[in-house]
């Protein structure tokens, strides 16, 4: 669908460094910094339950954009909002905008105009900030270490499964790793962030480069809990919502990497993933999520 939209559209302005294809657009709009703009849609029962709470709803909405400009290696600065109410509800409104408006402030973002209407629930932001120089997708190089922020699978997990309330939040209110993004942009051969799994989201750098990979199951960071489950293995590889980062760097800059950063495999000559476990290859028949099968 992408594609086809893409082909059909293919006016072309100056100061455009890279369009559409990663996790965000990236503009010269000045000779010493690049701006970054990415944009999202949530919809009701497709990325969030329609009776999760408000502010939960709120705080994801933007969180989810934020994570893009982490995975570019930018800070973000500024944001619209568009609404889609089916009615006017006051309190959920208040409730909404208090979680959107905390994260705001959490990373210092001005919201500075959107528009409103009247339809089923749904939620498109669009984020714009800056960097010195965008990471991209498609810049990982053959031997690269495989590296991921923090723990894999707790969102999927709490998405199908009862569970405690740090599981939850994860799933509900995901914290953007622009922390992690910020120390490492300088040694990130590539990086995107996991939102649709780690299998699809690997496989968009793997693509994007024109190389393949190879990981190490035992070495993803997993809760205790997630891990109990049967099926485990797809919420980490599968899931997706975990909004954490997935990037490359060369192996000599291994020990500077930060804490809360692990490497689980290596970028090698071909194409596609192959997981092992144990050191044993893992034949998977699951992937990561998509949005249309022809996407």
């Amino acid at each position: 669908m992408i594609h086809h939209i893409q082909s059909q559209c293919t006016t072309t302005t100056g100061g455009t460094l890279l369009g559409i294809g990663d996790d965000a657009a990236i503009l010269q709009t000045d000779p010493n910094q690049q701006l970054v703009i990415s944009t999202d849609t949530l919809v009701a029962d497709v990325h969030f339950k329609s009776d999760d709470s408000a502010r939960s709803i709120g705080h994801k909405s933007l969180a989810v954009n934020i994570s893009d400009m982490a995975a570019m290696g930018a800070l973000p600065k500024w944001a619209l909002l568009n609404l889609t109410l089916p009615e006017m509800d006051t309190q959920w409104l208040k409730d909404f905008t208090e979680g959107f408006a905390d994260l705001l402030q959490t990373h210092q973002v001005q919201l500075i105009g959107g528009d409103t209407t009247q339809g089923p629930l749904s939620i498109t932001v669009t984020v714009m900030g800056y960097t010195e120089q965008a990471i991209r997708r498609s810049t990982a190089q053959l031997d690269d270490l495989i590296v991921v922020s923090g723990q894999l699978g707790s969102a999927a997990y709490a998405l199908h499964n009862q569970c405690d309330q740090a599981l939850k939040n994860t799933l509900h209110q995901p914290t953007p790793r622009t922390d992690i993004a910020q120390k490492v942009k300088s040694m990130a051969t590539s990086m995107i962030d996991i939102s649709d799994g780690l299998l699809a989201d690997l496989g968009h750098i793997c693509n994007a480069s024109k190389v393949g990979a190879v990981i190490e199951l035992s070495q993803v960071p997993v809760d205790d809990t997630v891990k109990q489950h049967d099926d485990w293995q797809q919420y980490v590889l599968a899931g997706g919502d975990d909004y954490q980062l997935c990037f490359t760097i060369d192996a000599n800059n291994e020990e500077h990497l930060p804490e809360d950063c692990h490497i689980i495999g290596q970028i090698i000559e071909g194409d596609g993933i192959m997981v092992l476990h144990h050191h044993q290859p893992l034949s998977l028949d699951f992937k990561g999520y998509q949005h249309f099968d022809h996407e």
